[in-house]
């Protein structure tokens, strides 16, 4: 991997070339205000001001290659230019359906730079799903990554009457009507400089036209009702987006910032940290796929991360079965290692000051066990990370603080396009909150009298995509209503107890409506109840309550249909909705239980307590276990 050295510009290049860096370092964060330049015009500004420093890489199996700022400019005025080509306009839709990738991030600022607006769709997708995010956002062109994925575009396209163009990273489009435009992202790039050359100033028209406060990014989130919303992120918002991010680590203002990213750029928290942050900071993002993901970490060793807690989990599970591999003497010093950090982690959560001794022996522990084992993830270099989109398993959050990496949680949605809260004003946070209230007075938050959070500030979205209904829904005046309930303690520490939308979030970070699934469950003659489960987990699974139908069959002839029905809805759902296993609850719903309410509805909390052992039946709780047990949390 190259290297680079970033020298901090002058205050006077600063405030056009990384403008969050004037708002932090040199007046204080609450002093920070949104620049006058759009994410399209920064990108050329960072192309002039340093065009040989490093934008972001790509893993290609061995090692991470870079791209400069003056490729990435270069390679974004041919994009824009080529889509403008094609005749897409000012405020036209154009969506991405494709993993993470350098091409991902240069497609989307092409798009801003010609004035259109980029639209994310989930690279897992399902035919039907693709259908009706294109077709919501009226799209007129779409990108994708591979045969796949122009195998669903082509099912549906007859479908999207707005629909004129498909461009494909990875072969030449195929399948297609012949009223849309198929075109490789190279043929894209060509058609852009011959415009070029034909319109010499065009490039630098379009660009003085935008407009800080235009829409910048269309993401999609399933809502609380399974109809998906389109949220709209603006420049100016996406700003302050970016400047929540350089709150939380300052060294994004001065030196450069490594990171590894491997998920779809269509949700908006890896949309913020590998499309937008990097464009206003020192953040290198380098991009591989997932099955690269181990070896793209050990390559770069990267200073800073935010995952979704299933990513810690499954490095924690490496990490411990690389030590059974390991020769007896060096896990008897990891033992020994983790007495001393179970002290240290208990002086932690108690509050006190770790005693010098103590200290001693772990920083001891740290450079001989710990760091070494981290090393082999590649995690040596992390200091601080960040865990988001969804719940953090106590045990899993202990075990890497007790490995010497301050792991910390954050709290944002999709409408926030960044994080409101987080563990920000101290090392080492206790598991159990999501921190509190970013340090600049202009992030709000609040409870409403029922315990639902509200928040606002600058960086909230400003409306859903053609829904000025739902818009008016969730906000109360300047107050975003996220349908979370909370605890808010004395010291302003913010506890997650529930949820006002009936929503489940994967350990993956996945945002899923249970409804639509639960229905579709309900279309057989075999379910008359059914019950998704899965918020915290790592995937989907039901509990079913048969019909009478269904009770009058023996048990095999009832698992048996049950499965068959399973096995043929989950053809229809993204793999993310897809229900991995189910149990027959032995008996009715009770009122009385609380888990139905005087009118029928279901409570689904008070299901999922009365019906606990058939859920962790679902579940393997082995690795859960075995991280308890490391950390000692149990027993």
């Amino acid at each position: 991997m190259i290297m680079v050295t970033n020298p901090v510009p002058t205050a006077a290049a600063r405030t056009r070339q990384v403008p969050v860096l004037s708002g932090v370092t040199d007046s204080g964060v609450a002093n920070f205000e949104a620049v006058e330049r759009t994410f399209a015009e920064m990108v050329q500004d960072r192309a002039e001001f340093e065009p040989e420093e490093v934008a972001f890489c790509h893993w290609d199996g061995t090692r991470a290659i870079p791209t400069t700022w003056a490729q990435y400019a270069s390679a974004v005025r041919e994009v824009a230019l080529g889509l403008a080509a094609l005749n897409v306009a000012r405020g036209d839709r154009v969506a991405i359906m494709a993993p993470g990738r350098g091409e991902w991030v240069i497609t989307a600022l092409g798009i801003l730079s010609a004035g259109a607006i980029p639209v994310g769709v989930y690279p897992m997708s399902s035919a039907a799903e693709v259908r009706q995010l294109v077709r919501h956002s009226e799209a007129v062109a779409m990108v994708v990554g591979d045969d796949a994925d122009v195998a669903k575009v082509a099912a549906v396209a007859p479908e999207l009457p707005a629909l004129r163009a498909v461009i494909s990273f990875d072969g030449a489009p195929s399948g297609l009507p012949k009223t849309v435009v198929s075109k490789t992202w190279a043929d894209l790039r060509e058609s852009g400089r011959a415009h070029d050359a034909a319109n010499p100033s065009l490039f630098d028209e379009l660009l003085d036209e935008g407009d800080i406060d235009q829409s910048a990014a269309l993401f999609y989130t399933s809502g609380s009702t399974g109809a998906p919303k389109g949220v709209i992120h603006t420049h100016r918002t996406l700003q302050y987006s970016v400047l929540g991010a350089a709150v939380l680590n300052p060294e994004l203002t001065t030196i450069r910032r490594d990171s590894v990213s491997f998920l779809g750029l269509s949700h908006v928290s890896p949309a913020l940290s590998g499309v937008f942050t990097p464009i206003m900071t020192r953040a290198v993002v380098t991009f591989c796929r997932m099955d690269q993901l181990s070896e793209a970490l050990r390559g770069v060793r990267p200073t800073g991360i935010v995952w979704p807690p299933r990513l810690h989990e499954k490095l924690l599970s490496v990490a411990l079965a690389a030590i059974k591999e390991t020769p007896a003497s060096f896990q008897k010093s990891y033992e020994d290692a983790m007495l001393v950090a179970r002290e240290v982690a208990a002086a932690r959560r108690r509050g006190d000051v770790v005693p010098a001794e103590l200290q001693a022996r772990y920083d001891q522990a740290q450079e001989q066990v710990f760091l070494p084992l981290r090393a082999k993830l590649g995690m040596d270099r992390v200091n601080v990370a960040w865990t988001a989109s969804g719940a953090m398993a106590p045990e899993v959050h202990a075990l890497w603080q007790m490995w010497g990496l301050d792991l910390r949680e954050l709290y944002g949605t999709t409408e926030t396009a960044g994080w409101v809260l987080a563990q920000w004003d101290r090392a080492f946070p206790p598991p159990g909150t999501v921190g509190k209230a970013m340090p600049d007075p202009r992030f709000a938050i609040k409870t409403s009298s029922e315990g639902e959070l509200l928040v606002k500030g600058p960086l909230l979205f400003s409306g859903y995509w053609n829904n000025p209904e739902a818009t008016a829904e969730v906000m109360d005046g300047e107050w975003y209503r996220t349908g979370d309930l909370v605890e808010i303690d004395a010291s302003g520490e913010v506890k997650l107890i529930g949820r006002a939308k009936d929503i489940i979030v994967t350990n993956g970070g996945k945002t899923i409506s249970p409804q639509p699934i639960e229905m579709r469950l309900k279309a057989s003659p075999l379910v008359e109840e059914a019950v998704v489960v899965g918020d915290g987990r790592k995937y989907l699974t039901v509990l079913i309550w048969p019909t009478e139908k269904g009770s009058r069959l023996d048990r095999d002839a009832l698992q048996e249909g049950l499965r068959a029905w399973i096995e043929e809805l989950n053809t229809e759902f993204a793999r993310p909705l897809q229900l991995k296993d189910f149990r027959i609850a032995p008996r009715a719903l009770s009122p009385g239980a609380g888990e139905l309410t005087a009118k029928g509805t279901i409570r689904r909390a008070a299901v999922l307590t009365s019906f606990s052992a058939l859920v962790d039946e679902m579940y393997s709780a082995a690795e859960h276990t075995e991280f308890a047990r490391q950390a000692g949390l149990q027993g």
